[in-house]
C-alpha cells in the first residue's frame, strides 16, 4: 500500500520523471519510510511535495534523515523550515544546543556542534531547495552557521588554555583576545554550502600572560590557533569545516597569527595588489570584533587608496591575463565558478571598480558583491542594463551552485557529466527540458565573459599603428642631442618644430626626470597618442602646448598617467576642454583628481541642480569623520572643483545659458557655505557650550546668520568671484554654558565668525574655498567681525553711506538661522524703501560711479573694458542702484529682487524706465557679462576690441547720462 502512494506521489511531483530516477527516487523514499516505520504518507511531519523534492535533489539529505528520522521529526515540530532566522539566531541556537562546553571536552564539543551543523545544513538546503528561502537568505545562514561554529570554537578553547597559561595582556594589563578575519565569501556574508572558510587569525597587542607558567602573547594565541584548526580538523573522514588559513601575510610560511602592529605594518610595506583584492571582503567574524574593525579601519589606507588608484592598471591587468589564462584550461571547462563566464570573473568585474574608486566612493566599499554593483550604477560607473545582467547571472550561478553542493555536500563548481546528475541538476533549477537549461547556462555564462572580457582592454592595436610607432620613435628620441626632429613632419601640424620643442621641454622638466621606470613607460605611451589625437584637431599647436603643461603638472601621480592612457573618451574630453578652455586645463593642473570627471561626460555636461547639490552634500557628509575638521574641508575643496569643473564644461559646451552658469556657481558657493557654518557652530558650541536658549540646538536655531552681498548675493556668481559676506547675530547678552570653557556672547560669536573665514579662507592640499571679503560690514575693515542685529539696523539707519545702501540692494541671508532671515529681510526693506532727496541720492552715486571708473579703469585705444568703461557692466549696475534707491518708497516691489536683470524687469513694469530701455540694459548686461565668462576660461581679462560692444555700449551710456544729467 505504501508502495503504490509513494509511487503516487512521485507521478504527482515528478509526472515526466524519467525511469533511472524514478526508481532511484522510490528507493530513497522506502528507505526512509522503513527506517522511521511510515506507513502512510500522511504521518510524514513535513510537507510530502517538498519531501519529495529535496530527496530527489539532496541524496545527502536523503541518507542524513534516512539514519536518522528524529531530524525530521524536529523541523516538524520546531517549525525550523518555514522560518527566516533573524541575524545572530543561529549562534544562540547553537550555544543553548551544545549547553556548557566548559564541562565538554573538544572531542564532545566537535560531535555536538557536528550534529548541530548537519541539522542547520539539512534546514538551509531544504529551504533553499524548495524555494522557500532566496538566495540572499541561503547565503546569510551558511555564513552564519560557519560564524557562529568558528565564535563557539574559540570560547571554548580560549579559557582552556588561560587556565594552562593564564590570560595573555598588553603591557597596561588589558586582556587580549583573538581576532579572526573571515575572509573571501565568509567575510562578505556569501558562503556556500560547502565552502572552505579562508580565515586570518591576529591579536591586539603584545605582551605576555599572566599564570605561573608565563608565555608571550604571540605563543598563546598560536597554541590558540592550532587547538582550533585541530577542532574543526578532518575526523574519521568527516570534516567539520576546511579551514584554509593561507591568504595569512607572508602566506603558508609565514606564522599563523601576528599581532596587529606588524600585520598592519606588513601591508603597508609588503602588501600586494592582490592582497588589497583579497582583503576588499575581509569581515571580524569572531574574537573580538571591536578590535577586528579597528585592525581593517588601520588597513582601509593599503586597500583603498584615497585617490583614485588607476596607477593599479598594470597589475589588476596581469590578475585578469592569469584569470584569462586559466579559464582556457579545458579542465575548467564545465566550471561555473572559475570557468570562462563564472562566479569569479563577476566578482572580479566588481572587485576591480572597487579598489580603484573605493578609497574615493566609500559606498564601493561594501562586501557583498550584489550592493557593489548597485553601487557602480548610482556611481555611474556602469550602465543599469551591464549591472542587471551581471547581477541575474550571479543569482543563477550561484544557485546552480547551491544546487551542486546540496547534492552530496561536496565542495564541486563542475557541471556534471553523469546523466542523471545532470537532469536532476535540471530539475533542481526549475527546468523540465535539460537542453533549455544548458542552453540558458551557456548564454549567462557569454554574457558575463563579454562584459569581463571588456575590462582593462589595452589599446594593443592602436599603440602597434603604423603612424603611433613614428610618434614613439620621436617621443624615444628626443633626449638624444644628435636628433633635431624639427624637419620631420608630423599629421595634423604645421608647426612641427614647436612640437618638438614642446617635447623636449616636457623631457628636461624635473618632474619627468624624476619619475620612476613604470612612470617612464606610461609617459611613453600617452605621449605618441597625445600628440596624434591632437593633431586630429584646429589649432593643434596652441592645444599640446596647453596639455603638455598639464602632464607635466600631473606626471609624478602617474596613475593620472594611466587614466589618460585607459580612457580614450577621458582622453578626447580634455582636448575637447582644452580647445575651448585654457581656464579648465589650468584648474586641472591645480586640482588633479578632478581628471576622473572626464570620465563620465553625463554628469560632467549636466551640473546638478541646487536640491541635488544639497543632496550630493549630505552624501559627502556621512563619509566625512565629524572630529576631522582638516579633512572636511579638503573634501568641501574638492566638492567645490568637481562641480565647477561641471558647470565650466556645459558652459564651453555651448548649451548652457550665462544665467545657469551663475546660478550654478552660486548655488555651489551657498551650499559649502551653509556646510561650513553648520560644522563651525558644532565644533564652537563643542568647545565653548551654548548661548542661553540654544542648548543643543543645531543651526536651525544658531542665532547667527550669513549675509551674501555682490555676486553671490545677486545671484551672478563668475568663476573667479569672491565671497563679500557680513555675519549678524541676535542671542541675549551674557555667557554661554555647557561646557567648562564658556565666554562672553559677543567673543563666542566673534570665535564662530572667525571659524568660518577660517575654512573658506585656509589652504589646503586640496585648494582654498574661497577669498572672503568683510569689508562691507558695519564699520568696515575696522568693525566687528559680527555685529549684532539690532546694531546693524542702527548702522544701516543712521551711519552707514549711499554706496552700503547700493549694496544691500543685493544682499541676501544665505545661510545660518532660518528666524533670522525673516528679520534681515525686513530691516533691509525698511532701508531700502526710505524716502531719499534725489538731489543729493543722484549726486553722490553719481561721483562714487566717476571715482571707481578713475581708479580702475586703464584705457586703451580701441579696446573696451567690459566692466569699467562708459555704457559697460558697472555702470548698469549703478543705474539700477540709483533708480531702486530713489523709487523704492514709492514702488516697494523694487527691493524684492537682488539681481540685475529682474531688478530691471521690475523697473520696466512699474513704468519707471521705457519697456525699450529696460531691453536694451538686459540685453547688453547678459551679452557683458558673458563675454566675460568666456574671456575668464581663457584666461584673458575682460577686455575686448572697442568695435565688439560700441553700439550697445553707447545705448547704454545714453540712458546712463539721461539718469545722472545732473551729476
Amino acid at each position: 500500500m505504501i508502495q503504490d502512494a509513494i509511487e503516487q506521489l512521485i507521478s504527482r511531483v515528478f509526472p515526466a520523471l524519467p525511469q533511472t530516477l524514478c526508481h532511484a527516487l522510490q528507493r530513497r523514499l522506502q528507505d526512509y519510510f522503513s527506517a522511521g516505520d511510515i506507513q502512510d504518507i500522511g504521518q510524514l511531519p513535513v510537507t510530502a511535495l517538498d519531501f519529495t523534492r529535496v530527496m530527489l535533489f539532496s541524496p545527502f539529505t536523503a541518507e542524513h534523515i534516512t539514519a536518522n528520522p528524529l531530524i525530521l521529526e524536529r523541523f516538524g515540530a520546531s517549525g525550523d523550515l518555514d522560518t527566516s532566522y533573524a541575524p545572530g539566531a543561529i549562534k544562540k541556537k547553537l550555544a543553548a544546543f551544545i549547553g556548557d562546553s566548559q564541562d565538554r571536552d573538544s572531542a564532545g564539543l566537535k560531535s555536538r556542534m557536528l550534529e548541530f551543523k548537519v541539522y542547520e545544513i539539512i534546514r538551509i538546503a531544504w529551504r533553499d531547495l524548495t524555494g522557500a528561502a532566496r538566495l540572499s537568505e541561503t547565503m546569510a545562514d551558511l555564513s552564519g552557521l560557519a560564524c557562529a561554529c568558528i565564535a563557539l570554537g574559540f570560547e571554548h578553547l580560549y579559557p582552556v588554555l588561560t587556565q594552562k597559561w593564564g590570560t595573555p595582556k598588553d603591557r597596561n594589563g588589558h586582556a587580549q583576545n583573538i581576532v579572526v578575519l573571515g575572509m573571501g565569501k565568509l567575510g562578505a556574508g556569501e558562503l556556500n554550502f560547502s565552502s572552505d572558510i579562508d580565515l586570518i587569525f591576529v591579536f591586539p597587542k603584545t605582551g605576555q600572560t599572566d599564570g605561573d607558567r608565563s608565555i608571550s602573547n604571540d605563543e598563546f594565541f598560536t597554541k590558540l590557533c592550532r587547538e582550533f584548526i585541530k577542532l574543526f580538523s578532518m575526523d574519521n573522514g568527516t570534516h567539520f569545516y576546511r579551514v584554509d588559513t593561507r591568504l595569512r601575510p607572508f602566506g603558508e610560511s609565514g606564522p599563523l597569527v601576528m599581532d596587529a602592529d606588524a600585520f598592519e605594518h606588513y601591508y603597508q610595506s609588503q602588501g600586494r595588489e592582490w592582497e588589497r583584492y583579497a582583503m576588499i571582503k575581509a569581515s571580524p567574524v569572531a574574537g573580538d570584533i571591536a578590535a577586528g574593525h579597528t585592525i581593517l579601519q588601520a588597513l582601509k589606507p593599503f586597500i583603498f587608496r584615497r585617490y583614485l588608484d588607476y596607477g593599479a592598471f598594470d597589475s589588476f591587468r596581469d590578475m585578469k591575463q592569469r584569470i584569462t589564462l586559466q579559464v582556457k584550461s579545458a579542465r575548467l571547462k564545465h566550471n561555473i565558478k572559475i570557468g570562462a563566464g563564472g562566479i569569479r570573473e563577476i566578482e572580479f568585474f566588481g572587485q576591480l571598480f572597487q579598489l580603484i574608486r573605493g578609497g574615493v566612493e566609500p559606498e564601493l566599499q561594501a562586501r557583498p558583491i550584489l550592493l557593489v554593483l548597485d553601487t557602480l550604477v548610482e556611481k555611474k560607473c556602469i550602465d543599469k542594463k551591464v549591472c542587471d545582467e551581471l547581477k541575474d547571472a550571479y543569482h543563477f550561478l550561484r544557485l546552480v551552485e547551491n544546487r551542486l553542493q546540496a547534492y552530496q555536500d561536496r565542495q564541486t563548481h563542475d557541471i556534471p557529466e553523469d546523466p542523471v546528475q545532470r537532469n536532476i541538476l535540471t530539475l533542481s533549477m526549475g527546468y523540465d527540458e535539460e537542453d533549455a537549461f544548458y542552453a540558458e547556462l551557456s548564454r549567462i555564462q557569454s554574457v558575463v565573459h563579454k562584459h569581463f572580457s571588456r575590462l582593462l582592454v589595452q589599446a594593443d592595436d592602436e599603440d602597434k599603428d603604423s603612424s603611433n610607432q613614428e610618434l614613439k620613435q620621436i617621443w624615444d628620441s628626443i633626449t638624444d642631442p644628435q636628433f633635431h626632429g624639427e624637419d620631420i613632419s608630423i599629421v595634423g601640424y604645421q608647426d612641427t618644430g614647436s612640437v618638438v620643442r614642446l617635447l623636449k621641454a616636457l623631457a628636461a622638466h624635473p618632474n619627468t626626470r624624476q619619475l620612476s621606470q613604470t612612470g617612464r613607460n606610461k609617459l611613453a605611451r600617452l605621449v605618441p597618442r597625445l600628440i596624434k589625437k591632437v593633431g586630429e584637431h584646429p589649432d593643434p599647436e596652441e592645444v599640446m602646448a596647453k596639455l603638455i603643461d598639464l602632464v607635466a603638472t600631473i606626471e609624478r601621480r602617474t596613475c593620472y598617467l594611466s587614466l589618460l592612457i585607459e580612457n580614450k573618451g577621458a582622453l578626447d574630453t580634455l582636448i575637447v576642454l582644452a580647445r575651448k578652455s585654457p581656464w579648465i586645463i589650468s584648474f586641472l593642473s591645480q586640482h588633479p583628481v578632478l581628471l576622473d570627471e572626464l570620465m563620465h561626460p553625463v554628469t560632467l555636461y549636466s551640473p546638478p541642480k541646487r536640491d541635488m547639490l544639497e543632496r550630493e552634500m549630505e552624501r559627502l557628509m556621512v563619509r566625512v569623520p565629524e572630529d576631522d575638521p582638516e579633512y572636511l574641508i579638503e573634501a568641501l575643496n574638492i566638492f567645490r572643483q568637481i562641480n565647477t569643473l561641471r558647470v565650466a564644461a556645459a558652459d564651453v559646451s555651448g548649451n548652457f545659458p550665462l544665467m545657469k552658469v551663475s546660478d550654478h556657481l552660486t548655488w555651489i558657493a551657498q551650499t559649502i557655505l551653509n556646510q561650513v557654518v553648520a560644522s563651525s557652530w558644532r565644533i564652537i558650541t563643542e568647545k565653548y557650550g551654548y548661548p542661553r536658549g540654544m542648548e543643543g540646538k543645531g543651526v536651525e536655531g544658531c542665532g547667527f546668520i550669513v549675509i551674501a552681498y555682490g555676486k553671490v548675493g545677486g545671484l551672478e556668481m563668475g568663476y573667479k568671484s569672491d565671497l563679500d559676506l557680513v555675519f549678524i547675530f541676535d542671542a541675549e547678552s551674557g555667557y554661554t554654558s555647557g561646557t567648562e570653557r564658556s565666554i562672553d556672547i559677543g567673543r563666542f560669536y566673534s570665535n564662530l565668525g572667525q571659524r568660518i573665514i577660517h575654512a573658506l579662507t585656509i589652504h589646503t592640499p586640496a585648494g582654498t574655498l574661497y577669498s572672503a571679503d568683510m569689508r562691507l560690514r558695519p564699520g568696515g575693515g575696522s568693525g566687528t567681525i559680527v555685529t549684532h542685529i539690532q546694531a546693524y539696523e542702527d548702522y544701516l539707519k543712521d551711519r552707514a553711506w549711499t554706496f552700503e545702501h547700493q549694496a544691500l540692494i543685493r544682499a541676501r541671508p544665505v545661510a545660518g538661522d532660518p528666524a533670522l532671515f525673516d528679520r534681515f529681510d525686513t530691516i533691509r526693506k525698511k532701508i531700502l524703501t526710505r524716502k531719499r532727496d534725489d538731489s543729493i541720492l543722484k549726486t553722490e552715486v553719481g561721483q562714487m560711479r566717476e571715482k571707481m571708473r578713475v581708479q580702475r579703469l586703464k584705457y586703451e585705444p580701441g579696446l573696451f573694458n567690459l566692466k569699467q568703461g562708459r555704457g559697460g557692466i558697472v555702470d548698469i549696475e549703478f543705474l539700477v542702484q540709483y533708480l531702486v534707491l530713489r523709487h523704492a518708497c514709492d514702488y516697494p516691489d523694487l527691493v524684492e529682487w537682488t539681481d540685475n536683470i529682474r531688478l530691471l524687469q521690475a523697473l520696466s513694469v512699474d513704468a519707471l524706465i521705457t519697456g525699450e530701455e529696460s531691453s536694451i540694459l538686459q540685453n547688453a548686461y547678459v551679452a557683458m557679462r558673458k563675454a566675460v565668462h568666456r574671456l575668464t576660461l581663457q584666461e584673458r581679462p575682460a577686455i575686448v576690441d572697442e568695435d565688439q560692444f560700441s553700439a550697445q555700449a553707447a545705448k547704454v551710456a545714453q540712458i546712463y547720462d539721461a539718469a545722472f544729467l545732473t551729476v
